[in-house]
């Protein structure tokens, strides 16, 4: 009788490790099948980073960056517009994703919509002399964070700055490891004393052609862009915490 019920045991536990190993194949297809799912094409929409509010230079730029969530996968044609007249603009890419627009004539006066960028605000042109370039950024300390949002894990690289973020600053830009080119850039709030160089959630994060994430060691230097698109001298490099 003992050994009539010892088989079916044996029998039983055969099926179990059958199933788990069926269940562990199934588990790892699928897991392989989610790494190996590419992510979708980003698309950005281009906003107008300079203050419409405020008079721009006659010989200055303005800046125009591309932001997630729109159609766009580079900047579109953007031109000044007033009535009949269009004027169009030189670009200049300053990082990946953030571009210099100078109207391409000799002197510009007055309103103009900046058409081919989100809700063509409209930006006068009139004032002479563009001011002096920011002040190099004097970096304290950076730092990762791994930080709870909506129910996800999100990853920051956060800059600590020694003195505030000037007013007219418009953009933060990180060159990784001594690179000569920027390889990020984000949007900078005045008066604050730091700043989320770097932000990712999930597996996909959309970034602009040529961005890039910072790496797992190294260094980074910090720029500031004013609204009229001119670039700091980068800072003194500082390294960059270990990622986990």
């Amino acid at each position: 009788m003992r050994r009539l019920s010892i088989a079916p045991l044996h029998l039983a536990a055969g099926l179990a490790l059958t199933f788990v190993a069926v269940g562990a194949l199934a588990q790892d297809d699928t897991t392989r099948e989610a790494q190996a799912t590419p992510c979708p094409d980003a698309t950005f929409q281009p906003q107008l980073m300079t203050p419409p509010a405020g008079r721009v230079p006659r010989d200055a730029s303005i800046v125009v960056g591309l932001f997630p969530g729109g159609t766009f996968r580079d900047l579109p044609p953007v031109q000044l517009t007033r009535r009949r007249r269009e004027v169009a603009l030189r670009r200049e890419p300053i990082a990946p994703g953030l571009y210099r627009l100078t109207p391409d004539v000799r002197r510009i006066y007055g309103r103009y919509d900046v058409s081919g960028v989100v809700g063509s605000p409209e930006i006068v042109f009139g004032r002479p002399g563009a001011p002096a370039p920011p002040t190099a950024p004097r970096v304290s300390r950076v730092e990762r964070y791994l930080r709870a949002s909506g129910g996800e894990m999100t990853r920051e690289l956060r800059a600590h700055f020694g003195f505030p973020i000037p007013n007219g600053v418009v953009a933060v830009l990180a060159y990784w490891d001594g690179d000569a080119s920027p390889d990020h850039w984000v949007r900078a709030v005045p008066t604050r004393t730091d700043a989320v160089i770097w932000s990712a959630s999930g597996a996909c994060t959309p970034q602009p052609e040529g961005a890039s994430p910072p790496p797992a060691s190294g260094s980074i230097r910090l720029a500031f862009v004013d609204q009229y698109g001119q670039v700091s001298q980068p800072s003194e490099p500082s390294p960059l915490p270990a990622a986990d």
